[in-house]
């Protein structure tokens, strides 16, 4: 009985390893920390989405959406020399129309937030 407790236990835990490894993966990407993110600001848990957004640029450091996450986080922190900081950096690294749109957006959003703070 032990033997078969102990082989089941052994297929079970082999079997399982690289999937749970494979989900992490899937879950560790740009895009994930990015929505991520965004689901933080929206409810003003802004450190979070702070380390979020910085996750996403460490994994892809020219991954635009990162940097207007942080842009636009910096901002609703009223740190706003490194959210234009960071806003510079979404534009420089913004491919295509999409995501040069967004960047403009997301300077809009700055600009308010910086004229509602006056």
């Amino acid at each position: 009985m032990a033997n078969l407790i102990c082989s089941f236990c052994i297929f079970f835990f082999s079997a399982c390893g690289p999937i749970s490894a494979y989900h992490h993966a899937a879950l560790d990407t740009p895009s994930r920390h990015v929505d991520n993110g965004l689901k933080f600001l929206q409810i003003d848990k802004i450190d979070a989405a702070v380390l979020e957004f910085s996750r996403a640029s460490e994994l892809d450091p020219d991954f635009s959406p990162a940097y207007m996450g942080l842009a636009l986080a910096y901002g609703r922190m009223g740190d706003f020399t490194k959210g234009y900081e960071f806003i510079e950096l979404a534009a420089k690294n913004a491919t295509g129309y999409e995501q040069e749109s967004a960047v403009k957006e997301a300077r809009l959003q700055l600009d308010t937030l910086k004229k509602k703070s006056m």
